[in-house]
């Protein structure tokens, strides 16, 4: 089925699967099922079955480097996890120091409750988040998400797609619920993402946070 009539354009049900693999691989990044309905000029549904059906080919194929996977709306190819060593022998990056327990609980932070400002962050934290922020931005997992309608317009910081693949989720929706814990640290989130089977569905909110803290702070 076309999705727009007046384009001459046509490939058959059979190429679909074909034609997604090579945009895919051309691109080098996400791609949008939008952008996908735009290029092959077919209905959305025959995109997605034809998706569906690469995925699971390159998550079931043994010898394959190679994997296709859904972010929100968009696909992306990309390398197995298993190929981390040989890539990082290919490329022979620089070590990046592993992340804090406090950069962990910034980003849990800006994930759960985002977009949201740096004050607001630290509002939760009660602490600066300035150099924190920062690697956070250097890692690719958060990015600038527009402005809060307020005075002096501050940044909103929101997680981004690089986010979403090193931690193996195909969206925000999948995060975990994120409890407080008693000395008002937020689980590391990696562990977290492992234990998310059971957890209720409640999630945390800026405001709730603060008011925990408030109350803590009475009964002290």
């Amino acid at each position: 089925m076309k999705v727009n009539q007046d384009d001459e354009f046509e490939i058959w049900v059979q190429e679909v699967s074909a034609a997604c693999e090579a945009v895919l691989f051309a691109s080098g990044d996400s791609v949008s099922i939008e952008r996908l309905e735009e290029i092959l000029n077919c209905d959305r549904t025959v995109i997605t079955d034809a998706m569906d059906k690469l995925i699971s080919e390159y998550e079931n194929d043994p010898w394959g480097g190679l994997l296709i996977r859904k972010v929100e709306d968009s696909y992306i190819m990309c390398t197995k996890p298993g190929m981390k060593k040989v890539l990082e022998r290919m490329y022979s990056p620089k070590a990046r120091p592993p992340l804090s327990q406090a950069s962990y609980e910034t980003l849990a932070v800006i994930a759960y409750n985002q977009p949201v400002t740096r004050a607001q962050v630290e509002a939760v934290r009660g602490v600066s988040s300035d150099s924190i922020i920062s690697r956070l931005l250097d890692r690719g997992w958060i990015c600038e998400d527009g402005h809060l309608d307020a005075p002096g317009r501050p940044a909103l910081f929101s997680t981004t797609e690089q986010f979403l693949l090193e931690f193996g989720i195909s969206s925000v929706d999948e995060l975990p619920s994120m409890e407080l814990m008693s000395y008002k640290t937020i689980r590391d989130l990696e562990d977290s993402l492992e234990k998310a089977a059971g957890n209720d569905d409640r999630q945390i909110s800026i405001d709730n946070m603060i008011d925990d803290q408030k109350k803590e702070g009475e009964e002290e």
